[in-house]
This record gives structure tokens, sequence and C-alpha cells, in this order.
């Protein structure tokens, strides 16, 4: 209902005597501006300066929050009249902001989400969603129970000319025959985050409390409290949810359709080589996801090569990105750009994004224009696209963190269901890590047992679906607990 709308009838019902008692939540939604969104951004790190970075069409930048004063300081310089928050909870109940753009780490996506929809916002909310399939479903039922506009930050979907054309090539013409195998990649050099033998200390300007919220409060023996929170596993979730939340998610868009939710069985393999750090995740790994139909492997490393410090090697395909495998040839999925091969090498069409090169400008602009009409289907990627992708890189690192001793002959046992992708993925990680110094063994690496997942019921099923459950089973600091 607009305001004009909205106090005519109020006028009339109190012109015919008859009570009205309005809750302030539906209060809010019915006051939102039908011109300006107001937005509020939570999290000024990295992504949250990029995201402040964009101009939107018909939204204004009102309030920003952040519990670091420098970067709070940073972001004010930018936008001095904008309110400035330490708490993301005084943003929520501020009535002068309509929508929310979630930028924290990881660990809070989902209890942020869920109290913003809470208190009448709507909600951007950065990749990846959740920790696990208890936090994404929340926030799903949350959006459709409120009917919140709720959209999550993977943008590669947001170009509405590249995603048809590709369809279209692949699926209706069928112009490289069926789809045999995918192979995405992620090869990009990092640096270890250090290893400290005494706890690190907190910047004075962080308020800990609001920066842990959800998180346990432990001591924390890496050399930053920032950004390397991704390679904890209870604060991120390593370089597989970090960038698989893009990759995966856009290989499920254009290669499956969105028709495969989740996948059906996973393996991997895979070590933190080389860093001797206080990270907690892998640096180098493959995983194979069984998908009931077109089998896809994912490889990571982010160990840097010996002789170009820069670069983590190369391997079969786009170093970050994917290759489709089909009768016919094979298309090779880059961002931003995509090129189709026949069988014999010759590259006989490109596809050239137009908005996926913008990045999130663009899928922020369909997020306040589907908030201005009411319209969720003018979302490129709604909250339920991002919790089903994100089954896939949960289900990956909780398969990880139940491996035990590799071995390379179970692992070419399971390659052949894999279209030799899998074999493929090894000899890459074998040839990369092998100029490096390192072998694939069981003292650099693990394997993971078939984990399966239950789509239906949302969690793990078979063999060693009782200590996969309880790996994804996580606790809440008093004053942040989850909604039960």
């Amino acid at each position: 209902m607009k305001r004009r709308q909205f106090l005519k009838t109020l006028a009339l019902g109190t012109a015919w005597g008859a009570p009205m008692v309005v809750s302030p939540k539906i209060l809010l939604a019915s006051e939102k501006p039908s011109e300006t969104v107001r937005l509020a951004y939570i999290g000024l790190g990295g992504r949250g300066k990029t995201l402040t970075g964009f101009t939107l069409n018909n939204a204004s930048t009102a309030a920003l929050c952040d519990p670091d004063q420098e970067r709070l300081a940073e972001a004010r310089g930018k936008f001095p009249e904008a309110r400035a928050r330490r708490d993301m909870r005084e943003v929520f109940d501020d009535r002068d902001i309509d929508a929310v753009v979630i930028a924290t780490g990881n660990y809070w996506h989902c209890l942020a989400a869920i109290w913003a929809m809470e208190a009448g916002k709507d909600v951007y909310v950065e990749k990846p969603l959740c920790m696990n399939f208890r936090e994404g479903r929340a926030v799903v039922d949350t959006a459709r129970r409120l009917g919140r506009i709720c959209q999550i930050g993977t943008q590669m979907r947001c170009d509405p000319v590249f995603h048809p054309q590709v369809q279209k090539f692949l699926h209706e013409d069928k112009a490289l025959g069926e789809i045999r195998s995918v192979r995405v990649n992620r090869i990009f050099a990092r640096k270890p985050i250090g290893s400290r033998s005494t706890p690190l200390p907190i910047p004075e300007t962080v308020d800990y409390n609001l920066w842990l919220g959800p998180a346990p409060e432990e001591p924390l023996y890496r050399d930053a409290l920032h950004y390397d929170w991704h390679w904890m596993w209870r604060t991120g979730h390593g370089e597989v949810g970090n960038w698989g939340a893009h990759l995966l998610d856009d290989c499920r868009n254009d290669i499956f359709q969105d028709r495969i939710r989740m996948p059906k069985r996973v393996l991997c393999a895979g070590g933190r080589v080389g860093y001797n750090d206080a990270g907690q995740t892998p640096n180098s790994i493959m995983i194979y996801f069984d998908t009931g139909s077109i089998p896809v492997v994912f490889c990571i490393s982010n160990l840097p090569d010996k002789d170009n410090p820069r670069s983590a090697g190369e391997v079969a395909g786009p170093t970050s990105g994917y290759v489709a495998y089909c009768e016919g040839g094979r298309y090779e999925k880059r961002w931003g750009s995509a090129a189709a091969f026949d069988s014999d090498g010759k590259k006989i069409r490109e596809f050239v994004g137009t908005d996926e090169y913008k990045g999130g400008g663009t899928h922020q602009q369909a997020f306040v224009d589907a908030i201005r009409q009411g319209d969720k289907r003018l979302l490129p990627a709604g909250i339920e696209i991002g919790f089903d992708s994100s089954a896939w890189y949960n289900s990956a690192n909780t398969a990880y963190r139940l491996g035990g001793a590799f071995s390379k002959t179970d692992i070419l046992a399971a390659d052949k269901k894999t279209d030799g992708q899998l074999a493929a993925a090894l000899a890459d990680l074998e040839k990369h890590l092998g100029r490096q110094g390192y072998d694939v063994s069981a003292d650099t690496f693990r394997l993971s047992p078939f984990l399966e997942v239950d789509e239906k019921n949302e969690c793990f099923a078979g063999t060693h679906a009782a200590q996969a459950n309880r790996l994804m089973e996580i606790s809440y600091r008093k004053g942040f607990e989850f909604p039960a």
C-alpha cells in the first residue's frame, strides 16, 4: 500500500469511527517510499566498500554500519549525511531504513538477514549464505513468511542477455550435443595467514563483541582479524565456499538450468599444503559432485607457484570458471565471457556478457527495482537460489572434514563415473604441487568418504550421516542466539 493510500484509509477509518490497530512492522512496510529506497550497508570491509561504490537509481545510502570505528569513519567520509552505527540492531530499529545490504563475515549472514526481515526490512545478503542447512532454510522461510524481498549476492546471475543465449545454445539448439561432464576451477594464489604463539590482540577500534556476534569467543592465532576469518571453520567456508558460491551457482544456472537443487553425493580429496599457518580450510582440493546426471568436478588451488608467486599454476580450462565437455566439443565459461569449441578445438562461437562485467552494481539495481515494484520475480538471484547452491559448498566442506587417509587408488576408482575429470583434476594438482616440492599423498591430502545428501529433508543421509550432521550443528553466543 502506498503511503498516501494508507493515510487516506486511516482517515476514512477514523471518520467512520472504526478502530484501527496497525502493528509497527506492517506500518513500517506501508510507509516505504515509492520513489527512493533508503539503504543501509552493514559491513564495510572489502566487499562492503565495493557495494557502496555503485551508483544506483532510485536509492540512497541512508545508513552505514560496522563494528570497526576506522572502517565506519572511512565510509562516512564518502557519505557524510548517512547515519553511522556500530550495532546493526540500531539499523534494524530505524524506521527510516527500507532495506539493508549485508556484507559482514559469513558467520553473521543468516542471523543478520533474519533480524532485518523481522524488523520489516528487505535484504540483500552476500554469499556464502549459510553455515549449515538449518540457517539457510530459516532465511528462506522468514522471507516467505514475511513477504520480504531477499536476494543473495551471486552477481554472476545478473546478466539478462548472456544467460538466455548460452542456455539456448547448449540446451535448446544442442549445438555441442549432450553435455557429458563439467570441470570447475578456481586456481588463485593466496598467502598464508600466519601462525602466532600468543593470541592476536584485538584492535582498539573494534567492538569485538559486535564483530563476533554469533561466533564463539576464542583466542585467534592468525596475524589479522579481518578477512582471514574466511579460512576458519566456524566463521568461513574456505575457498570452496568463497568462490564455489559463485562458480558452482553459475554452473547450476547455465548447465543445469537450476533443475538440480543439490548434489546426491560428494567425494573430495585435499589438504592445507605448504602454509604452516593457523588456517583450517584446504588450500588445494578436488571435489566430485554426483548429481544423478552430469558429473561435476571442482578443482581448487591457492598455493602460489614457486616460479610465479602471483599464480597458482595452470589447469585444463579457465583458472576461474568452468568447462562443459560435450559430445561435439566443449563450452568454456569465464567471468563475463565464454566460448564454444568444436571437437577439433576450433572456436565456433563467443559469448560476451553485458552486465556480468559490471558485477554487483547491476545486481543491486535489480534488488532496488524489485523493492520499488514489490515483485521478487525481478530478482536475478532470489534467496531460494542462494540456499540451494549453499548445499553444494557446505556438503563439500563437510565431506572434507570427515576425511581420512588419502588413497590414489580410491580416487581412480571413483573417476569411472566422472568421464575422466576426477583423474584429470588429480593430475593437475599433482603437477602443480610437484613444482613446489610437495606430493599428493597421505602426508598432504585427506580423502573423504562418499557423503550422501538428502535433498528432501535437507540434511545428510547414509553411512556417514550422523557424523556429518553433527558437524553441521553449531552453537551461538548468548545474545546472538539463532531463532528457534
